[in-house]
């Protein structure tokens, strides 16, 4: 009982949360960027947040080294959505929250612990470097891709629950508990038994619940055998992937990289009449895909960690490029 309790006022507290942010009067608008058409409250990741931090004080003690670990994981997390919270309330200048996520992205890869084996050893400064690169990096794509009701909660929860199960020690509880915080938001923002969620996320919510995600991903990827690397790029692969390739072709047809625009995969299918609960099921299943490939990963050496994720790359390479394909011959600007 005393695992389950944590991941129960997860769920409970998201949900509470939820339900008050709906009535908080933080609105997110509409602008022609916008997939949706009315005035729909956000500050649901507050929610998110707070479960997790719940579920933190009520789990087992844990060691001492650990618990310092998840302290400063939860610290970086809480920082990431009240920088996030302020951009949604107020719009806070792109520099300033570049150097806020720079500062938590580089403090995470220290707490949590730099990756120093990739291939081969790596310097620390350099192993330090790229693993902040990668917070960096999931934080923003997380946070690009919250644009669809249910998306971000059908990518990670499946993330989370892999992460849970082949992570193991300090790892495994904190990611379940993330993933049952992120159930609780799903009840209000995935078009579950609605056309449309009632809750965005907001900045807040897809910058803090992504900071805690890879946070949790890299003390995994830092403590586990080698090439876990591979395996922890590979669970968040279908956000990760969109952005990444997106911005290749917009980069490839001379676009500027970080000017708004709907050249997402997910993004082209609503324009060509997708319903979001329909993209939501989709990015789902990539996601459970590439958790089975993780935990056969998971079990094997460094050869095999890197191959399952290759085979991951491909995949998703092929989907997106169909997905792209298929909006060009339909009409659709797939480059902006």
């Amino acid at each position: 009982m005393r695992e389950v309790l944590p991941l129960i006022a997860a769920f409970a507290t998201a949900l509470l949360l939820g339900w008050v942010m709906r009535r908080a009067g933080i609105i997110d608008r509409p602008n022609q960027r916008s997939n949706h058409e009315r005035p729909t409250p956000r500050g649901g990741g507050l929610g998110i947040l707070a479960g997790f931090f719940i579920a933190l004080a009520l789990m087992p003690e844990q060691p001492p080294a650990s618990g310092a670990m998840l302290a400063g994981l939860a610290l970086c997390g809480g920082i990431a959505g009240l920088t996030g919270l302020l951009d949604d309330l107020f719009t806070l200048p792109e520099t300033l929250k570049f150097i806020i996520l720079t500062a938590i992205s580089l403090a995470l890869a220290g707490i949590a612990g730099p990756v120093l084996h990739l291939a081969t050893s790596l310097p620390w400064g350099i192993g330090l470097a790229g693993t902040a690169l990668w917070v960096f990096t999931c934080s923003n794509a997380v946070n690009f891709m919250d644009g669809s009701d249910g998306l971000i909660a059908a990518c990670l929860i499946p993330a989370c629950l892999v992460l849970g199960t082949a992570g193991g020690g300090d790892v495994a509880m904190a990611s379940l508990a993330l993933a049952a915080a992120l159930a609780g938001f799903a009840v209000w923002n995935a078009p579950l038994l609605r056309a449309r969620g009632t809750l965005f996320a907001g900045d807040a919510g897809a910058l803090g619940a992504s900071v805690l995600f890879a946070g949790l991903a890299l003390r995994w990827a830092a403590t586990g055998t080698d090439g876990t690397v591979w395996l922890a790029a590979l669970l968040i692969l279908p956000l990760l992937g969109d952005v990444l390739l997106t911005m290749a072709a917009r980069a490839r047809a001379g676009r500027r990289l970080f000017a708004p625009h709907r050249a997402h995969a997910y993004q082209l299918l609503i324009r060509m009449g997708w319903s979001h609960r329909r993209v939501a099921v989709v990015w789902a299943g990539l996601s459970l895909a590439c958790g089975a490939l993780v935990l056969v990963g998971a079990a094997g050496p460094e050869g095999l960690k890197f191959a399952v994720f290759a085979i991951g790359v491909v995949g998703f390479t092929l989907f997106h490029r169909m997905v792209r394909k298929r909006a060009g011959a339909a009409g659709e600007d797939i480059r902006q």
